[in-house]
């Protein structure tokens, strides 16, 4: 990707390793229009559910792009919505942004700034920086990131938007995801009516066009479109539900085999990589009765034709961008939020008695709007075949998650190197040309995208945490520590080149790097302000 400079008058193209041209005062100058930049962000999406990360799904938009851009396999996010989208708008660390937990901060922890389940004022967000630099910015998206005034996106760097303020709802109208919580969407900072033909993600993607066609030509924007799919609980239109009838009538270690065969087939995990067919939770698919299967199959089929619905959505809005002629010039970068969703939601706070008593569960209903399941364990296993763990965790598959970047000019391929959701804002405002101060913890890949060396040094540690499960990585090294039944509240050590499923803990043979790490884990929890929590995270 060539970057734009006006320099005293001069145009000036850099490319990698370009020097400036000399200035001269004699040539006039000339306009050039910066790239705008798409982000476009899906919920909970498995990490082999693209067809170029694996998976049997039909997403040929996503797919082309992907292919025609560079598929970052070792990128990775928070292992929940909140901290991942607190990182992503800032470029700093879920903590120093205030999302330090996701909305279940304990009482030792909302004391501190670092736990507040809102961006913190003081913290500026992506969409601010890249206003002062000439861009626009707007968002289609679920926010999750506060819901008072300052917390808004309007108040934070956002022409328009159109909000879902929770972490999740129906996906055919408003119905919140607890019976304790609320659905509230916002078009600005007003609350919105959503129409009689409400689907999440269609929705998301007319007003996202919306707000980019009333972009003038020569103003360049930012447009975060975050969508709620494939988010339970799993709903979608019949017509895409269809489309997968059958498709997984021989179950989940069936569907594991063939995400994992897909995997190798698209290079996005190696020849030798070995999967994690089972953990807590997966059942065996024929301990089942044929009444079970029917149900759980069901599931799976309707989480397909969401994802199907957002690749289509994708289409709609590559088409608009074509016709308005702003594709060629426009940076498109798309991710998951974070690992597969296994956790029974039906049967979490309270929603055991809410769901029942509210919704049809019944096979035939499963998919519409007046039912309300999950995907659970043992599909969600599949889904993340190649890594351990799912959403919520911090092992490789909470938080390494499908993502790629589409530069214009740019070239095509796999990057394996080391990258996190802290990067992109930085690497925004550079494509942009605007500069990060200290207050960004993340680091520019501009550099490289366009072929220059990994943003990571393999000697460098690298901590996280959340819900007081942590991890260091430094070069193969994983450093990580969970509770039971996900790990033994001891420190685990694995060597990703080698065993990228974190089966085989070698902490027992390597005392001095382990006491290494840990010390580097220490020093981020104090420059973050950790606070481990009084009780474990039931999430």
């Amino acid at each position: 990707m060539r970057r734009f400079l006006s320099v005293g008058g001069l145009l000036v193209v850099l490319g990698c390793g370009s020097p400036e041209a000399p200035v001269d005062e004699t040539v006039p100058s000339v306009e050039v229009q910066p790239p705008n930049i798409l982000l476009i962000v899906a919920d909970d999406l498995g990490y082999t559910d693209l067809g170029s990360f694996g998976g049997e799904i039909a997403t040929p938009h996503l797919d082309g792009l992907a292919r025609s851009g560079v598929r970052l396999t070792n990128f990775h996010t928070g292992p929940s919505c909140a901290p991942t989208r607190a990182m992503l708008m800032t470029g700093t660390d879920n903590h120093l942004a205030g999302m330090g937990s996701q909305s279940n901060a304990t009482e030792r922890q909302r004391v501190s700034p670092a736990y507040q389940n809102q961006l913190l004022p003081s913290v500026p967000t992506v969409a601010e920086r890249l206003g002062a630099v000439g861009y626009r910015s707007v968002a289609s998206t679920k926010w999750h990131l506060g819901t008072e005034a300052h917390a808004l996106p309007n108040a934070r760097g956002f022409e328009r938007s159109l909000v879902l303020l929770e972490g999740g709802a129906g996906h055919f109208d408003d119905t919140p995801i607890f019976s304790h919580y609320e659905a509230s969407w916002l078009e600005d900072d007003q609350p919105i009516t959503l129409p009689d033909d409400f689907y999440s993600t269609d929705f998301m993607t007319d007003k996202v066009m919306a707000y980019i066609g009333e972009t003038p030509k020569d103003v360049p924007y930012f447009a975060y479109l975050g969508y709620t799919a494939p988010h339970w609980p799993l709903q979608a239109p019949a017509s895409d539900i269809e489309t997968y009838r059958g498709r997984y009538d021989a179950g989940w270690r069936a569907l594991f085999d063939a995400r994992m065969a897909g995997a190798i087939r698209e290079g996005v995990v190696g020849v030798d990589h070995v999967g994690v067919p089972t953990e807590p939770g997966v059942e065996d698919w024929s301990s089942l009765d044929a009444d079970q299967q029917e149900v759980e199959v069901a599931k799976m089929e309707v989480y397909s034709a969401m994802v199907d619905r957002l690749d289509q959505n994708v289409g709609r809005l590559l088409e608009f961008l074509t016709e308005r002629g702003d594709l060629d010039n426009t940076v498109i970068v798309f991710m998951a939020d974070n690992g597969a969703e296994a956790h029974r939601m039906e049967f979490y706070g309270g929603n055991d008695e809410w769901v029942p008593a509210n919704f049809d569960n019944s096979v035939a209903n499963i998919g519409t709007k007046d039912s309300y399941v999950t995907l659970g364990p043992s599909w969600a296993r599949a889904t993340a075949a190649p890594f351990r763990d799912s959403k919520s965790k911090v092992a490789e598959g909470g938080i390494r998650v499908p993502a790629f970047v589409v530069l214009p000019d740019g070239k095509a391929g796999i990057d394996r190197s080391f990258m996190r959701v802290m990067d992109l804002a930085p690497t925004f405002v550079e494509i942009a040309g605007g500069s990060s101060d200290a207050s960004v913890v993340g680091r520019s890949l501009l550099a490289r995208f366009e072929g220059g060396a990994p943003a990571y040094a393999p000697d460098e540690a690298i901590a996280g945490e959340t819900f007081n499960r942590r991890y260091v990585y430094r070069g193969d090294w994983k450093l990580l520590y969970q509770e039971p039944p996900y790990g033994t509240s001891e420190w685990q050590l694995y060597n990703l080149a080698e065993d990228p499923g974190e089966q085989n803990d070698v902490a027992a043979a390597n005392v001095e790097l382990v006491n290494e790490l840990i010390a580097a884990y220490d020093a981020y929890a104090a420059e973050v302000g950790v606070i481990v929590p009084e009780t474990p995270s039931r999430y």
